[in-house]
């Protein structure tokens, strides 16, 4: 991995070895003065040694080993292709694009650079949460990545979203309208709330399966496109998502959860918020092109240990 820098001003006339280890303290004065003499660092695009005199705005580029990939679920499903569009299976534990750590470990460089065949071209449409998984769509050129994103901004895109909740909602078809803002900041980390001057927003609820006597299985439309929103309704409702450690609990016991670093849910390590299906106008084929991810493998297991007779397969859609 190639890492690049601009000599400062305030190393300007100083040996390299003194700008390295000054301004990369990461790594110690004699491990960069060993990857200089191994060949490993440049200046301006010519072998160097560490006592070479640098100035403000040469460029230092040094050869690094990759660093190691962090824990995350690289086990995406491409569930639709064509010239134009990709229709992925994002699994949860996995962000959609990354930086810092996460520069590798993420979808749209998955796709770009590892997979076989890569996809050079692939540009994301629309975003999942880290922890949600289900239906993420690409595009292949510029001009439909145009057309496709409008759709989104004018809310034209029609999305369905199961996830599992606690308690049994009821009654079993419901619209929730109530408005959403962000909450003050926690430790932090923001989070959303319902609140009376927040923005309108708007999901469907319907029932499809109850888990007695603590959880049921539910399909979710948005009709708005708020910030965490299918989350924050059904932890208004008083049905929050199984795992959603951001907003089952109140601000006390997010804090301590927060600061011990534990999860809510043991049995599930993420959200079990799901995105089955996403329908969109195809710009080229002229036509509604619906994309659908059967349930992930995690909310199926957890489900099936509440109740082995469910049948994932049979999961409405």
């Amino acid at each position: 991995m190639i890492v690049s820098s601009k000599v400062t001003a305030v190393f300007h006339q100083k040996p390299l070895l003194d700008y390295l280890a000054g301004r990369f303290t990461y790594q110690t004065r004699a491990t960069w003065q060993a990857r200089i003499e191994a060949g490993d660092v440049t200046c301006n695009g010519r072998s160097t040694t560490p006592h070479q005199i640098v100035r403000q705005g040469d460029v230092i580029a040094c050869d690094l080993p990759d660093p190691p990939l962090p824990d995350v679920n690289l086990n995406y499903e491409i569930v639709y292709e064509d010239e134009w569009l990709l229709g992925i299976n994002k699994p949860g534990n996995l962000k959609v694009h990354g930086h810092g750590r996460f520069v590798q470990a993420n979808l749209i460089y998955q796709l770009r650079h590892n997979h076989v065949p890569p996809y050079p071209e692939a540009t994301l449409i629309n975003r999942l949460d880290r922890d949600t998984s289900g239906v993420v769509l690409l595009a292949r050129d510029n001009d439909t990545l145009r057309a496709v994103q409008t759709q989104f901004a004018e809310r034209t895109v029609k999305k369905m979203y199961l996830a599992v909740v606690h308690g049994i909602p009821s009654p079993v078809v419901q619209e929730i309208n109530r408005p959403i803002g962000r909450l003050p900041s926690a430790a932090g980390v923001y989070r959303y709330g319902v609140m009376d001057d927040g923005k309108p927003a708007q999901t469907l609820l319907e029932l499809i399966r109850p888990f007695p006597p603590n959880y049921a299985l539910v399909r979710l439309i948005p009709n708005t496109g708020r910030t965490h929103q299918l989350r924050v309704h059904l932890a208004a409702l008083g049905h929050p998502i199984v795992g959603d450690s951001l907003y089952t609990m109140n601000d006390a016991e997010f804090l301590a959860q927060f600061e011990a670093g534990s999860r809510v849910e043991p049995l599930l390590p993420r959200h079990a918020l799901h995105c089955a299906q996403t329908t969109v106008w195809h710009p080229h084929k002229k036509r509604p092109l619906t994309i659908t991810a059967p349930l992930a493998s995690d909310i199926q297991t957890f489900l099936t240990t509440i109740d082995p007779s469910f049948e994932p397969n049979n999961t409405p859609s």
